[in-house]
Formats: structure tokens, C-alpha cells, sequence
């Protein structure tokens, strides 16, 4: 989360377009290959495919690595570097979140709640050691990174084999499957909003969070990776928060849909106060603000996914889901990143709010997503 902003952008000291740039390669291979991944999990054995994904995940840190020691590191290094790592990405995590419900034995919302939140803990924990990053160095972070991914194979290869769910005789195969899963979306008056409102996030929050802030605690803040890791910091601790509130709620909430347009409304009112630049420590405020609505979005967007998903499409969906969310973030940061160094950051975070507000309004006016409830059984 920290470390390819902090080589872009203190390192090889690149301005906000050619971070967005990467961070396009970073997140753009979910584009291709996020759906093709979630096929190819619902009909293969995910655990399988986990393992596949860990072992090549630890190829492109060491890598980086390398060329830092040779002192070869350079833009089209980090250009490759992302477009590797987002194509294996593209492959694991509909694989990881098709797995879930199936060898949980807690009530789904409450499954969903504790993954995300654990996810965003162990971010967290990233986030802080990236505090230090001036003062270890690539060189170690980069290690280590290649270190973890190995280590979450080893974790993976703990649980035992998944086979695909039994499909029915004449089900799609090859790119069928790929549209199977949209056919699936698309039907569905519970999930379409909500992958319409992740792509939203993507294309605005997401791309504004990686491309603009970066620059702004660079030019504005101070710069150093501390102030940018505390950044990080604070929205993944209001994230946290959100997603562990989530999981007591559990199946007790009924409007899921309600509290994912609360919290996207009460992103755009934050980004818009961010917008003004005001003083580090407000900033910080408003960012752990920021993070908590991230949180409520993001564990009650894939619990709806969870519950209203087939079992027999749930990877293809999930991908969908994940899709929308790392799909926005690639088209949106060259946009945001223009848009910052041709007006202002402040404009691009404006520009930003003003596209999330049109896309609210319109999910909220063509479908049931207010009023929706979804009941989830206890156990």
C-alpha cells in the first residue's frame, strides 16, 4: 500500500501523472484477467490455484530487489513490476474470496466482517513498518514482502484440497463462463448496484487516495515515507474499526444497501474537506473518517455478494465485485493525476466528489438499493 507510492514518488522522484501511470499497471491486469480468474477458481481447485499464486507473488519483490542492489531501479522496472504483480493478483483473490464460505463455520456476515477486518489489520501492520522505509531502505521492505508471500503459501497448503462446486450437465464453459458471471450480476437487483458503486469508488476514491495524496503529503506535508505511511495508517485503522463494528452487528443489520450510500455520501463530504489542505493533524482526521466509510462499504458491499450469489458462481462474482473496485482505480488515476498537475490537487479531489455525487444519485434513482433488506440465517 505504501512502498510502490514511496519508490515512485520519493525515490525516483516521479510526478503525480506517471504515478498514476503505475498505479495503472499496478491495478489494470484485473481489467483482463479478474473475471477469468474467478471462472477459473469456480471450476478448479481454488486451493490449488492459492498456491500457484502465492509461490509466483514472491518473484516480483525479489526482483525489485535485484535491480535496487544493482542500482538499475527505474520507472519501466516499477511498470513491470506492477503488471505482474496485478496480473497474479487478478488470479488469487477471487480464488480467496470464493473460498470463504466454504470453510467458515461462523454466520457469513459475521465471516465476512472478521476477513476484511483481518485483512486491513495485517495492512496495517505493513502500513507501520513502511513508517521506517527511509531509514531501512527497498532493499529489506522488498525482502520481506517476497518473504510474506511465500509464508502465506505455506499457510494456504494447511487447507485441504477444494474441488469445484458440482455444476449442472450443459453449463457454460470457456468465455461463456465469463458471461455467465455477468448474466448473474446483471439479474440480480441486489448485487448490480453495488459493483456499480465499486467501480464508482475505484474511478474516484481509490484513484484519488493512490495518485493525489501521495503528492500532497510530498509537496504540502513535508514528504518522507513516516508522513505518507501515517496516512495510510489512519484510514486502514478507521477501516479496521468499521469492519470489526460490522462483524458484531452481523446478520442484525437489515439495510445493507442503506449504509453503503451513508458512507459513500459521507466520503464525499471528507473529500471534499480534504480538498481544502488543511493542517496535518485535520488531515489525518479526516482521512481516519475516510477509512471507517471505507470499512462499512466494503464489508456490507461483499456480504450482499456473498448471501445473493449461487455457490456455483460465487468466485466469478466475487471477481466482479473486486473487479469493480481495483477496475475504477487504473482508468481513474491517469485521469485524477492529470487533471492534479495540469490545475491543482485540489481540483482533482473536487473533480472527484463531483463524479461520486452524480453516480450516487443515479444508482440510488434506478434501483432498490435504499429500501432493499437482506436476511441473513445466525448460523
Amino acid at each position: 500500500m505504501v512502498m510502490v507510492q514511496w519508490i515512485v514518488a520519493e525515490i525516483l522522484h516521479q510526478p503525480a501523472d506517471r504515478l498514476g501511470i503505475v498505479q495503472m499497471c499496478l491495478m489494470g491486469p484485473s481489467i483482463l484477467f479478474m473475471l477469468w480468474g474467478g471462472a477459473v477458481a469456480d471450476h478448479s481447485d481454488t486451493r490449488r490455484q492459492l498456491l500457484i499464486c502465492h509461490g509466483l507473488a514472491a518473484l516480483p519483490s525479489l526482483g525489485l530487489a535485484i535491480l535496487v542492489i544493482t542500482g538499475d531501479l527505474s520507472l519501466g522496472a516499477m511498470i513491470v513490476y506492477g503488471l505482474a504483480t496485478g496480473t497474479i493478483s487478478a488470479f488469487a483473490i477471487p480464488a480467496r474470496d470464493g473460498l470463504l464460505a466454504r470453510v467458515t463455520s461462523l454466520p457469513l456476515p459475521q465471516a465476512v466482517a472478521m476477513a476484511t477486518g483481518a485483512q486491513f489489520l495485517f495492512q496495517l501492520i505493513g502500513i507501520a513498518l513502511a513508517i521506517g522505509a527511509d531509514a531501512i531502505g527497498a532493499i529489506p521492505l522488498l525482502l520481506l514482502q517476497a518473504g510474506i508471500m511465500l509464508a502465506g503459501g505455506i499457510a494456504v497448503s494447511r487447507l485441504p484440497p477444494q474441488p469445484p462446486v458440482a455444476r449442472a450437465h450443459g453449463a457454460p464453459v470457456g468465455l461463456a463462463m465469463l458471461w455467465d458471471g455477468v448474466r448473474v450480476v446483471r439479474d440480480s437487483p441486489q448485487i448490480w448496484p453495488v459493483i456499480f458503486l465499486l467501480i464508482a469508488v475505484g474511478l474516484f476514491y481509490v484513484a484519488t487516495f493512490m495518485v493525489v495524496l501521495p503528492i500532497a503529503v510530498r509537496d504540502i506535508y513535508g514528504g518522507g515515507s513516516a508522513r505518507l505511511a501515517l496516512v495510510n495508517l489512519v484510514f486502514w485503522c478507521g477501516t479496521i474499526a468499521a469492519s470489526f463494528a460490522m462483524m458484531r452487528l452481523g446478520a442484525a443489520m437489515r439495510r445493507r444497501g442503506r449504509a453503503i450510500i451513508c458512507a459513500l455520501c459521507a466520503g464525499v463530504v471528507v473529500l471534499f474537506a480534504i480538498a481544502t489542505l488543511p493542517s496535518f493533524p485535520v488531515l489525518l482526521a479526516l482521512i481516519f473518517c475516510w477509512g471507517t466509510g471505507a470499512g462499512v462499504t466494503m464489508t456490507q458491499g461483499r456480504t450482499i455478494v456473498q448471501v445473493a450469489t449461487p455457490a456455483s458462481h460465487r468466485s466469478r462474482v466475487l471477481a466482479l465485485f473486486q473487479l469493480g473496485f481495483m477496475g475504477g482505480a487504473p482508468i481513474g488515476a491517469p485521469i485524477i493525476g492529470a487533471i492534479a498537475r495540469s490545475w491543482s490537487l485540489s481540483t482533482a479531489m473536487w473533480a472527484a466528489c463531483a463524479g461520486m455525487v452524480c453516480v450516487i444519485v443515479l444508482v440510488v434513482a434506478l434501483s432498490t438499493i435504499w429500501r432493499q433488506e437482506l436476511h441473513v440465517a445466525d448460523g
